[in-house]
C-alpha cells in the first residue's frame, strides 16, 4: 500500500537503506562500499524530494499538516494581511461606484431600484406596502 506513488517508494527505499546502514559494521570489508551506496541512495531521494531525508523533517511532517498558515504569522504579518484585505475591499467599492456611475450615465433608472428595494424590505420587516401589492389596480 505504501508503494502507490513515487514518494511512497522513496520512503520504503530510505527506510531499508537506513536499516542496512545501521546493521553494517566497520569490521566488514565492504563497509565503505555499503556506506557509499547508502549515501548515493539518500542523495538521489533528496534530489527528488527535498527535505525528505532529514529525520527532523520526517518527525515534523504530521505536526505541520495540522498547522495552518495563520499560526505562523507575526503581528506585523497580520497587520499587513488586514491592510491587503482593506485594499481589496476598497477596490471593490471603487469598482461598484464606477460601474454604477457608468450605468447611470447610460440611462439606468436607480429610482425604480430604490422603490422596489424599499417595497421589498418594507413588506418583509413590516410597514409600507407589501411586496405583492399593486397600487395601480
Amino acid at each position: 500500500m505504501e508503494s502507490t506513488n513515487m514518494r511512497g517508494v522513496c520512503e520504503i527505499f530510505l527506510r531499508y537503506t537506513r536499516e542496512i546502514h545501521r546493521k553494517s559494521t566497520p569490521s566488514d570489508p565492504n563497509f565503505l562500499q555499503i556506506s557509499i551506496a547508502c549515501g548515493k541512495i539518500e542523495q538521489f531521494i533528496e534530489s527528488v524530494f527535498p527535505g525528505m531525508t532529514t529525520p527532523l523533517s520526517a518527525a515534523l511532517r504530521p505536526k505541520q499538516a495540522e498547522r495552518t498558515p495563520a499560526d505562523d504569522m507575526s503581528p506585523e504579518d497580520r497587520k499587513e494581511l488586514y491592510k491587503i484585505y482593506a485594499a481589496i475591499g476598497g477596490f471593490w467599492v471603487v469598482i461598484f461606484v464606477v460601474m454604477s456611475l457608468i450605468a447611470w450615465s447610460f440611462g439606468a433608472r436607480f429610482d425604480f431600484l430604490f422603490e422596489d428595494v424599499k417595497r421589498l424590505f418594507g413588506g418583509v420587516f413590516g410597514g409600507g406596502t407589501p411586496a405583492h401589492a399593486h397600487g395601480e389596480l
